[in-house]
């Protein structure tokens, strides 16, 4: 038999009230517990440390360049300092190749790298085309007034385009005029000064019996011969691109060298800078122009029993038509930022850094990859060092004019070249030199 409970109605609304509470309870404990979660995690994270993105650039240097470009770095304590961590990433092989590589990879928004260590050719390519950040505003007054004039009239023609710059080079080498001082001492003759004594030079050096020359340079096409088509029409006033009357008479002087006056080798233009170096050391060139890189050749281990300062003499080029201002040019290797740079703010602080007069002044004690005519550079290079001292001679006697340059340099480099060597091996006539030149390079707009 079952006992009756006897339950007030009180008692009954109370059970029923904490029914339908626990009920409404468990239905919304979910949103709840996800309004709790937010509330806790919003509050720690509001007392945690922020998480901080790791800094880094990365730079594009020659293989070359890697070590001094590390000993820079490292003696200069970029990182330290600023915290950003910097990779050093080798360029390919080729100029070729290394815009083959930013091209594809600008088109797809990235780049391998953020700063890049690049060449005049290269420049004028990349600026071209729209791949380089404008510097003007990374680029104090100071660093500007660093710069000898002719640098900055280099920098407005070979690292700018409609005003804005896209490089600040650190490398600035201009060809020299070497030459055996032991010779023209025992033949009794002076260095040459103008075109119309170098002519004679044929005349007291050149033996071809024995294969000595006057002269000689580095000349096969592969833009050796453009080098040396721009530093003749340079002195003679103008620029070889213009196909103008100065580069003709640029065309005539060259050939009378080769096969009238005999001065210099017409085998040069079979020859690359190398070959050139293995001749004048092998006693068969009485002078020569010649990129600095020869001064560190001839003072080499390999050289050793044959080295002596008069045997590689420096002395300023010939003056030609167009004055002494135009006797050589420089060229250059520098700084720039990719404009897909996925580190940009660090990008621009490193060039900041590195093109610092400060810091210049420290890169060239860390090598002659960081020389330049720029004063705070000069004046801490070591004043013992022939390359200093060779700089310094012709810097002081403005014999640098500004390197001719066309928008498509490499492109119209191959048309000079391939005409003028067709005219200096007697395949074509000058006139006929001339206008498949002007007419080739009109195609190019």
């Amino acid at each position: 038999m079952s006992k009756k409970t006897n339950l007030s109605r009180r008692d009954f609304l109370k059970a029923a009230g904490l029914a339908v509470a626990g009920g409404t309870l468990a239905a919304c404990a979910p949103k709840v517990a996800e309004e709790a979660t937010k509330a806790v995690t919003e509050a720690a994270a509001a007392e945690a440390p922020a998480v901080i993105k790791p800094r880094k650039v990365r730079v594009a240097v020659g293989g070359w360049a890697e070590q001094n470009m590390k000993d820079l770095l490292a003696g200069t304590g970029f990182t330290k300092q600023t915290g950003i961590d910097v990779e050093i990433v080798l360029r390919t092989d080729t100029k070729e190749t290394e815009l083959a590589r930013l091209a594809s990879a600008v088109q797809s928004d990235d780049s391998p790298y953020d700063v890049i260590d690049f060449e005049d050719e290269l420049t004028t390519s990349f600026s071209q085309a729209g791949y380089m950040v404008p510097l003007n505003d990374l680029i104090s007054q100071e660093v500007w007034d660093d710069l000898s004039p002719a640098m900055k009239d280099y920098t407005d023609v070979w690292s700018a385009k409609d005003g804005e710059v896209f490089r600040m080079i650190h490398n600035w080498e201009m060809p020299y005029w070497f030459y055996r001082k032991d010779w023209f001492d025992e033949k009794g003759v002076a260095i040459p000064t103008t075109w119309d004594e170098v002519k004679t030079m044929g005349e007291v050096f050149t033996d071809e019996a024995n294969g000595v020359w006057a002269t000689e340079d580095g000349l096969i096409k592969g833009a050796f011969l453009n080098v040396y088509l721009a530093w003749i029409t340079l002195q003679a006033g103008g620029n070889p691109f213009d196909v103008g009357p100065e580069y003709k008479e640029s065309l005539e002087y060259i050939y009378d060298l080769m096969y009238t006056s005999k001065a210099l080798n017409p085998a040069s233009l079979q020859k690359d800078y190398n070959q050139q170096n293995g001749d004048y050391i092998a006693d068969k060139v009485a002078f020569m122009r010649q990129w600095p890189f020869f001064g560190d050749v001839a003072r080499g281990d390999d050289n050793k029993g044959w080295f002596n300062e008069d045997k590689v003499a420096i002395a300023l080029p010939p003056v030609g038509p167009g004055g002494r201002g135009g006797s050589t040019y420089a060229a250059g290797w520098g700084w720039g930022i990719i404009k897909t740079s996925p580190n940009l703010a660090e990008a621009k602080e490193l060039f900041q850094f590195l093109v610092s007069n400060e810091v210049a002044a420290k890169a060239v004690e860390v090598g002659f990859w960081f020389l330049s005519a720029r004063k705070s550079v000069l004046a801490a290079a070591p004043q013992d060092s022939w390359l200093v001292k060779a700089m310094q001679q012709y810097t002081d006697a403005g014999a640098l004019g500004v390197r001719p340059h066309h928008p498509q340099f490499v492109e119209a480099l191959t048309v000079l070249e391939d005409t003028a060597a067709a005219y200096l091996t007697n395949q074509i006539s000058l006139e006929e030199s001339m206008k498949q030149a002007k007419d080739q390079l009109d195609t190019l707009g």
